[in-house]
Formats: C-alpha cells, sequence, structure tokens
C-alpha cells in the first residue's frame, strides 16, 4: 500500500471514530423525580363458629369448648383473646329427642384455676390461622356447667357467642 493511501485510511478511520464518538457523546440525557402510590387494604372480620365438641360437660364441672375461626384476610392472623358477653347468653341448640334444656347453666372463660372463672374473657392464647382459611380449637377448661342445669340438658349441645381479637403475623 502506498504512503498516501495508508495515510488516507487513517485519517478517514480516525474521522469515523470521532464521528461516532461525538454522535453518542450527542445523544440526550433524561432524568426526573415524582411519586409512586400504594394504598392499604382493609382488614376482614373474623368469623368465630362452634366446632364440633366433646361430651365433657357435667353439673359443677369444667370442660373444653370447641370453635372454628375463619379468616377471610390474605395474611396470617393470631388470635389472642376470646370474649363471652355474659348478657348474650349461651344458646342450646340440640337436646335429645324430647327433652327441654330452658336453663343450662352454661359459662364461658377461663376455669383452668378457679370455678369463678374469667368473666367470660379467655386471654393469652395464640390461635394461628393462615390467610384465607379456618381452623378449629379446643379450648382447654373454658366452660362450666354449674349445678342449676335441667335434666333435659344431658346430651345437649350449646352454641356460645364469641368475639375474636387477633393481629396479623408472619405466616408460620
Amino acid at each position: 500500500m502506498r504512503k498516501s493511501t495508508k495515510r488516507v485510511v487513517v485519517i478517514a478511520t480516525t474521522l469515523a471514530v470521532a464521528g461516532g464518538a461525538s454522535a453518542a457523546w450527542a445523544s440526550w440525557l433524561a432524568n426526573g423525580t415524582g411519586t409512586a402510590a400504594a394504598k392499604a387494604g382493609t382488614a376482614q372480620e373474623l368469623v368465630v363458629t362452634s366446632a364440633t365438641p366433646d361430651a365433657s360437660l357435667f353439673p359443677e364441672t369444667v370442660g373444653n369448648a370447641w370453635v372454628t375461626i375463619e379468616n377471610p384476610n390474605p395474611y396470617a392472623v393470631s388470635v389472642d383473646k376470646l370474649t363471652w358477653k355474659p348478657s348474650d347468653g349461651v344458646q342450646t341448640v340440640a337436646t335429645v329427642a324430647g327433652s327441654v334444656c330452658g336453663n343450662n347453666g352454661v359459662y364461658f372463660g377461663d376455669f383452668s384455676t378457679s370455678t369463678i372463672g374469667s368473666g367470660g374473657v379467655l386471654s393469652g392464647l395464640d390461635l394461628y390461622v393462615p390467610g384465607g382459611e379456618s381452623k378449629s380449637f379446643e379450648l382447654k377448661k373454658a366452660v362450666r356447667m354449674i349445678n342449676n342445669a335441667e335434666n333435659g340438658c344431658q346430651g345437649a349441645t350449646f352454641s356460645i357467642p364469641l368475639k375474636a381479637t387477633g393481629e396479623s403475623v408472619v405466616a408460620r
């Protein structure tokens, strides 16, 4: 190759590289600031229903209650307290055929240390319910039948209206 041809190639290559670099340098930078949006959902009420009980109640005894808690929320919940208002009473929902159980003498609360109970409050619980699920729990020593229960209450099933109190927790 001749010297002048080499020179032309070198100059052309240099100009092409410089032109490309200046084209790249000529691109525009774009920056900006702004905000993002997020919205918290609303917690849904837990649904408390009775579960199939065992036959642990007799006059002057403390027995177990069964409860099912449904969590319609997308997050897990731990229920730490169940509350019964004595003014709501305890309903007799099923009796042995031909029996009447008008005065059932059933009370709800913590009867683990005393027959006096805790006034309808069962606290210090850790009843874990995953999001979108239902779970049943046995509540040990949570019901008491006093001595004035009618004879027709033998074999009866009772419904105790409860309020569940809990909070969201990390899934276990």
